[in-house]
């Protein structure tokens, strides 16, 4: 066995850091260093509690129904009878406290949403190896990449509201676009979040695997969200459509913390291949 663990080992070493093996190794090296794992639970956790209440809160002011946004999940992912009626259950609520839950989803932006930037600077800063001074300034930088989030956000939900009723085909139409929007959020982001100590050239890479990699996940989710919700409520009725969501926004967390330690084997990659290059 510690033979075979040897020779595994001395095989990794071999590789050419250009190579696709050798940018496969240096990618999950990052990874473990960030702790990738923790990193994007901790993402996903900042989600639910910060941005999923605004984007309840914007969709009441969207649409004056109650059940405007189960509407709309239930109608997009085609979910079944029982699996419809608690996502209702989850989501639907009066329209009485329409104060309240905007000052909660206030509240829960200042106190947790502020997190969601501290967790992509720290991540990215880990991946580079860059020092974590923190400033003054970050606390405003963290606001400013919530608030470019929260524009996404009210960006879907107005599309949602214009295809309503649209052939299944306009949702693809429109995906190049929110390619080309999440590359540009994705390489804006963390120099923005690194004091602009990341380059341009190094960032735009990656943030192209970010933004397909999310872009994917969404159309995925039209063929398979149905029955992985089910799966859930079958056991845990209404809980197991949150636990099932919370699952399902893990995806993307981890697609977000992935390409992040992807980013300096990509960067390796690209100087080494410039430097063998002949003059």
């Amino acid at each position: 066995m510690s033979k075979t663990f040897a020779r595994g080992r001395e095989w990794i070493e071999r590789q050419d850091p250009a190579s696709r093996q050798g940018v496969a190794i240096a990618a999950w090296r990052s990874y473990q260093q960030v702790d990738g794992p923790l990193q994007s639970l901790l993402l996903t956790a900042y989600v639910v509690i910060a941005v999923v209440p605004a984007l309840i809160v914007m969709e009441e002011y969207l649409d004056p129904h109650p059940s405007a946004l189960a509407t709309h999940l239930v109608d997009h992912y085609g979910f079944s009878a029982t699996t419809a009626t608690l996502l209702r259950s989850v989501l639907v609520h009066t329209r009485q406290h329409e104060l309240g839950s905007a000052l909660f989803a206030v509240a829960g932006a200042l106190f947790f949403g502020l997190g969601f930037g501290r967790v992509l600077q720290l991540v990215y800063a880990r991946a580079w190896g860059l020092p974590l001074e923190r400033s003054t300034t970050d606390f405003a930088r963290y606001a400013v990449v919530l608030l470019a989030i929260y524009g996404l956000i009210l960006l879907l939900l107005l599309q949602l509201t214009e295809l309503e009723g649209a052939p299944s085909w306009a949702g693809y139409a429109v995906a190049p676009g929110w390619i080309a929007l999440l590359w540009f959020f994705f390489a804006w982001s963390p120099r923005f979040l690194a004091h602009n100590r990341l380059a341009w050239r190094d960032l735009f890479p990656v943030a192209a695997v970010t933004a397909l990699g999310l872009v994917v996940i969404m159309i995925i989710s039209n063929f398979v969200m149905e029955p992985w919700v089910d799966l859930y409520a079958r056991d845990y009725g209404g809980f197991g459509v949150v636990m099932a969501m919370f699952f399902w926004l893990g995806f993307s967390s981890a697609v977000i913390v992935w390409a992040a330690a992807l980013s300096p084997a990509l960067a390796q990659r690209r100087s080494l291949r410039e430097q063998a290059a002949p003059a």
